[in-house]
This record gives C-alpha cells, sequence and structure tokens, in this order.
C-alpha cells in the first residue's frame, strides 16, 4: 500500500493533477487513494523528503511544493556541464558508440513524427540518458538519473509547444551528427545551447502552461 500511494501521488503531480501550490489534507488523500492513515503518511513523508510536497505545521495537511525556478535553471545548468563532459568523453572512444538507433529516432521524417508531448518528453530523456550511460562513468551516470528525476516535473512542460517538439528533433539530430563525426568542440557548443535554450524557457512558464499540461494529461488518460 505504501509504494501504490507513494506512486500514485507522485504521478498525479508529475501530471499536473496535483499542482504547485494546492493543498490537500490527509483525509482527502485517504479518501481519493481508498488507502489507509498509516501508508499514506509514510508516502508523504517520502515524496517530502524528495522536495516534491510541503508538510503544513499545525495540520495533518500537505502542500505540493511550489515551483522554485530559481532552483530548477540551477538544475539545468548542473546538467549543462554533464552532459559537455559526456559527449567529450563520447568523443574519444574508440570505437564509437552505437549511435544508430538514437539516429533513427530524430532523423524520422517530418511527417511521421509524433506530437504526443508525453512520448517526446520521454524519448527526450532517453537520448540524453543514452549519451551520458555510454561515456561509461557510473558515477556520473547515477549523479544524473538523480538530477534528471528532480527537474522531469519542469522538463515535460517544455514540450507542450509544438514548435519546441519540431525543434528538439532538429537539436537532436544535429547533436548525433557531429557527435558521430567526433567534433568534440561543436558538439558541446550544440549541447549547451539545446539544453540552454530549455533552461531560459523555464522562466516563461506560466499557470496558463501548467493548466494546458494538466488538461492534455487528462485528455491522455484512458
Amino acid at each position: 500500500m505504501l509504494q501504490e500511494a507513494y506512486e500514485r501521488i507522485k504521478d498525479d503531480i508529475f501530471e499536473f493533477r496535483m499542482p504547485p501550490g494546492q493543498r490537500y489534507s490527509e483525509h482527502e488523500l485517504a479518501a481519493t487513494l481508498g488507502v489507509s492513515r498509516t501508508p499514506l503518511r509514510l508516502a508523504l513523508h517520502v515524496l517530502a523528503r524528495e522536495g516534491y510536497l510541503v508538510r503544513l505545521e499545525g495540520h495533518s495537511s500537505w502542500q505540493v511544493k511550489p515551483l522554485d525556478l530559481a532552483y530548477y535553471e540551477d538544475l539545468y545548468e548542473f546538467r549543462m556541464d554533464i552532459e559537455a563532459l559526456a559527449l567529450k568523453r563520447l568523443c574519444k572512444m574508440d570505437p564509437m558508440p552505437d549511435l544508430s538507433e538514437l539516429y533513427a529516432y530524430w532523423h524520422t521524417p517530418e511527417a511521421e513524427r509524433t506530437q504526443d508531448f508525453k512520448e517526446v518528453a520521454a524519448e527526450d530523456e532517453r537520448f540524453h540518458r543514452t549519451l551520458v550511460s555510454l561515456a561509461g562513468n557510473a558515477e556520473m551516470l547515477r549523479t544524473f538519473d538523480e538530477l534528471t528525476d528532480r527537474i522531469r516535473i519542469i522538463r515535460r512542460l517544455d514540450f507542450i509547444n509544438p514548435d519546441r517538439i519540431a525543434a528538439t528533433y532538429e537539436e537532436h539530430g544535429k547533436i548525433l551528427k557531429v557527435l558521430m563525426a567526433r567534433k568534440a568542440d561543436r558538439a558541446e557548443m550544440l549541447i549547451r545551447s539545446h539544453i540552454g535554450t530549455s533552461r531560459t524557457e523555464i522562466r516563461h512558464i506560466t499557470l496558463h502552461r501548467l493548466a494546458l499540461a494538466a488538461a492534455q494529461s487528462a485528455r491522455a488518460l484512458p
């Protein structure tokens, strides 16, 4: 029950069904999830420790942590440095790791590209994680995975705009081309520009975009 409650609440936060800043009582959450208060409370404490919830003092209630955009900008900057280092390592490898699967996906003909923002967000995450994974440093990958989990809630907002989806296909495609040509400096420049654009987009997040993301998630439910 603990794991189920944890996963359902976290998914609701990521899908913006529980929007940033919203408050919920333990009684309300227990009734909604159909779980007892003990496993629910444990799940809430875990999510608070991970930075998704804030316990309200003096009440059996919790708040979805409001978005701290400066915090996410800092995480994006850290992510940029990790990925730039990963690409430098890849360019020095002999032989170069096989990037054909990533290349095929991100060079899909324009008419055949998906516009499903959730799918693009998942594939974008796979693209970046694969590059860091192939760099061959386990500690770098562990740090990257923790970082990815922290920014996932914000990162998905980058793909509710069709223009950003199109740009992601183009930018990923260019990064792979120069990487396969072992042009390390060019690859680093492109990855920093690519992630930097997403970092800049954080400053333009509005309540309207949050509501739009929640509406799209609701339409995607079976």
